[in-house]
């Protein structure tokens, strides 16, 4: 995935595709997980002309006042410890959550109960990449993909 955003003509084109797909939902906010998330997500809040919000992973320094929840497993059968700052995330507010990949949905789970306690919503999730399985897919937001597992060679 990294090599891909190295290449200036597939960074534009990546970005773009997840805008387009965001704006579908009328977003408030992008939100972005730590770390390609910390990358996509604010690019894809500026060709929109909105705020981004941060979702930080455990270990990271985040000061003020967050909100923190621990994930499902992920697809290696880790478990991280999300956080979110309580006053980035006003509420009523409509988001939508970039990531580049989504497998097992733990992490975009985890983000939509942290938003949802918040009094806001995460409206849908837009990857690169979408390998949820139909039991995880029937659990998160509705998700906007580039490509599908299906895709991949």
């Amino acid at each position: 995935m990294w090599t891909m955003l190295q290449n200036g003509a597939a960074l534009a084109a990546i970005v773009q595709g997840l805008a387009s797909m965001a704006a579908t939902d009328r977003p408030d906010l992008i939100i972005g997980i730590e770390s390609r998330g910390f990358v996509l997500a604010p690019a894809v809040a500026i060709q929109l002309g909105v705020g981004f919000v941060a979702v930080r992973k455990d270990g990271a320094i985040f000061p003020g006042p967050v909100i923190q929840r621990q994930t499902e497993p992920d697809y290696r059968g880790n478990r991280r410890t999300l956080s979110i700052r309580r006053d980035h995330v006003p509420a009523g507010a409509r988001l939508v959550l970039v990531d580049d990949w989504v497998e097992t949905g733990s992490q975009a789970l985890t983000v939509s109960r942290l938003v949802d306690e918040l009094g806001a919503k995460v409206v849908s999730l837009a990857t690169i990449i979408d390998e949820t399985s139909d039991v995880a897919r029937s659990q998160l937001p509705h998700i906007r993909s580039l490509l599908t597992g299906n895709d991949l060679p």
